[in-house]
């Protein structure tokens, strides 16, 4: 009895100890080692993340260890017993999978690529996770460090130290946690712009800065102390290989190659012609030329060599130009009559601006005929390969006669995803969702309330074939857009992440005290404003004056809430940098939108607010540069400048300071010379 006893209690022993937190830190002192499995380094993401964080946090250093020095440890009831003298821990992170982790049980079996396993046992935290193709930026492994940092209370809601989220702990523990997860989106991207983009140079030179001084600011903005970028902390990266840009629908050369040749490769024009030459990188195709057909698949197998590459080969057709879509009969005979209309840009001539738009059909039809017959021949050699084409442009409704080779994969960029049942029922199985779900608005900077919707399409199609992401683009309005890019980022690699939960998380971890106020900021953002109104070219946001002024009021308590929380408090003041930009263009583009109707506006207030909105744009690019990024605003503001007939700021402005009120601390931590009295 007495045997059976004692046995029981070692059980209940162990079990209480299996589920008890596990320490890190504590006496200002390090408490765990961390060991790196064999080929993890020292100067891995994934280990200068966790020790970097755990330091800021804590103040303590944990030491590293390899795997090598502890062969002859002993495991102990599932304890990992150190030879004496080797180590004075109590717990070990075994970062990487290796003899040790197999040996208490723990590996990656079963997950599928970039899967992650983090899990507590007796007085071991293993950290692993499934090589998938990442590059060194963005490795697995370092998600399994994220996820662990999370679990402590660590956020990256934005670049820069302002954005991440580090709470101070000088006691550092761990409880039970057993995570193991596999993303169903393999391949997970989100475009970052670079800080150079669309026209910047030119917006920085109208705001009176440099190239060099811009990037200054960007970078002084971005730098954290703690290891780590935000796109690999918000779990970006994977890669399957599912790629390949606008590539001439599949023909090496184009014109310039072929065209004297085979000018009957290229698209009929409405001049009678098929010259391509004026269309330079551009040019379109007659898809229905079984000639060409049979080049490109011949071409194809040739790269191949028999074969088939890693990923996807790209048949799409190139983007845009100066050329119309070929207008010959038998390219019009693969349109069905009865398919979706849409507008058809018809060219007076390449390479000329002179065009109409023609009443027609969607070309889906037609381009799926001449990829199933590229793609029919290749795989009778190649049988395994896959293709990339497009639902794009004029070929993005779904095909009304043609079916889906099944070793197509549509690249599907429409932002809603009504039709992709339509496209599955054709027979489409995997999709690469390449919506422009974030370029929209990137040169007005204001509110995008896109958030939701963008979680509720990738819960969709998270369940109905999507395999990758690879969303255009964060411009860097982090204060206006940000919820909606961190969104896209997390529903990526999690989409069954419920949305307000995420919201709750963002305001509950990022705003402290605060957190009421803003999330009722956010929801109202949500509610009040309607995206991309008025005129094109002088598009803006519409949310009323009332609207503004209560989401002012929102971030005023807000302020008030995290007066004595300095890092929370510089996060709300981020957003009101935000609200302010928003709230001074909006008045700008409501103007703008009068004179353009033809209502009298009056030039001298008019002349005033833009000085005014000039000057914050400068302290803004100088002290919040990731919270608009104003350098690419400015150089689309000549159409918003011309409807006001205001040509630039008088010598006034530009050597003035842009006044605030005695309470605002909105823009920066010392205003003391920018006051009102």
């Amino acid at each position: 009895m007495r045997t059976s006893l004692a046995f029981l209690v070692a059980i209940l022993t162990f079990a209480a100890a299996s589920a008890a937190e596990l320490l890190l830190v504590a006496d200002d002192r390090p408490r765990a080692t961390v060991v790196l499995a064999e080929g993890v380094r020292p100067d891995d993401v994934a280990v200068r993340a966790l020790l970097s964080h755990v330091q800021q946090m804590s103040g303590v250093q944990l030491p590293t260890m390899e795997e090598g020095k502890l062969s002859e440890a002993r495991i102990v009831a599932g304890r990992l017993v150190a030879p004496a003298g080797r180590t004075e821990a109590d717990t070990f992170i075994l970062l990487g999978e290796g003899n040790l982790t197999r040996r208490i049980g723990v590996t990656t079996e079963g997950l599928g690529a970039g899967g992650i396993v983090v899990k507590s046992g007796a007085n071991t935290l293993t950290l692993l996770a499934r090589d998938d193709g990442s590059d060194a930026r963005r490795p697995a492994l370092a998600r399994s460090v994220f996820h662990l940092l999370e679990a402590l209370g660590c956020r990256y809601l934005w670049p820069g130290e302002v954005g991440k989220v580090i709470p101070r702990r000088p006691r550092l523990a761990v409880a039970a946690i057993d995570h193991r997860f596999t993303p169903i989106v393999g391949q997970r991207n989100l475009r970052v712009a670079g800080h150079e983009t669309r026209n910047a140079t030119q917006g920085m030179a109208w705001l009176g800065f440099t190239p060099e001084q811009h990037l200054a600011a960007f970078e002084q903005a971005t730098r954290t102390a703690a290891e780590g970028e935000w796109a690999a902390w918000n779990r970006l990266g994977g890669n399957l290989g599912i790629m390949g840009g606008h590539a001439g629908a599949g023909l090496r050369g184009g014109w310039a190659e072929h065209g004297e040749a085979h000018p009957k490769w290229f698209a009929l024009q409405a001049d009678g012609t098929r010259d391509q030459s004026a269309a330079k990188e551009r040019w379109r195709l007659c898809v229905s030329n079984p000639q060409l057909v049979e080049h490109v698949a011949r071409d194809i197998i040739a790269q191949l060599g028999g074969k088939a590459r890693p990923g996807t080969f790209s048949l799409s057709p190139n983007d845009g130009g100066y050329s119309s879509f070929c207008l010959c009969d038998a390219c019009r005979k693969l349109d069905p009559p009865d398919g979706p209309r849409i507008k058809l840009m018809i060219f007076e001539r390449v390479g000329g601006a002179g065009r109409t738009e023609m009443d027609y059909v969607s070309l889906t039809d037609r381009y799926l005929h001449y990829w199933n017959a590229v793609v029919e021949r290749v795989t009778q050699v190649v049988p395994n390969q896959l293709f990339l084409v497009d639902a794009y442009s004029a070929y993005s409704n779904p095909p009304v006669q043609e079916r889906v080779h099944p070793n197509l994969v549509l690249r599907y960029v429409p932002t809603q995803v009504d039709a992709w049942k339509a496209w599955q029922a054709a027979g489409a199985k995997r999709v690469l969702w390449r919506p422009n779900n974030l370029h929209r608005g990137y040169n007005d900077g204001a509110f995008k309330p896109q958030a939701r919707e963008t979680a509720k399409t990738l819960q969709y199609l998270s369940q109905n074939g999507v395999i990758a992401t690879d969303m255009d683009s964060i411009y860097h309005h982090w204060a206006t857009q940000g919820l909606l890019y961190y969104t896209a980022a997390r529903l990526s690699w999690d989409p069954a992440q419920d949305f307000d939960v995420l919201l709750d998380d963002y305001c509950e971890t990022g705003f402290g005290a605060g957190a009421e106020s803003v999330k009722q900021y956010f929801r109202r953002v949500e509610r009040d404003v309607v995206p991309d109104a008025g005129p094109r070219g002088i598009g803006f946001p519409q949310i009323a004056p009332e609207s503004l002024a209560a989401l002012r009021e929102l971030l005023v308590a807000a302020a008030r809430a995290t007066a004595a929380d300095a890092a929370s408090g510089r996060r709300v003041a981020f957003l009101r940098a935000g609200l302010e930009f928003t709230a001074i263009s909006a008045e700008a583009h409501r103007l703008a939108r009068a004179a353009e109707a033809g209502v009298a506006v009056d030039s001298k207030a008019a002349a005033a607010l833009l000085e005014r909105r000039w000057q914050l744009m400068r302290l803004l690019l100088q002290q919040q540069p990731l919270a608009v990024n104003v350098a690419v605003v400015a150089a689309a503001d000549g159409q918003l400048n011309r409807a006001l007939r205001w040509n630039g700021p008088g010598e006034a402005a530009k050597s003035g300071q842009l006044q605030l009120p005695s309470v605002d601390h909105w823009l920066n931590e010392d205003q003391t010379k920018l006051r009102r009295k």
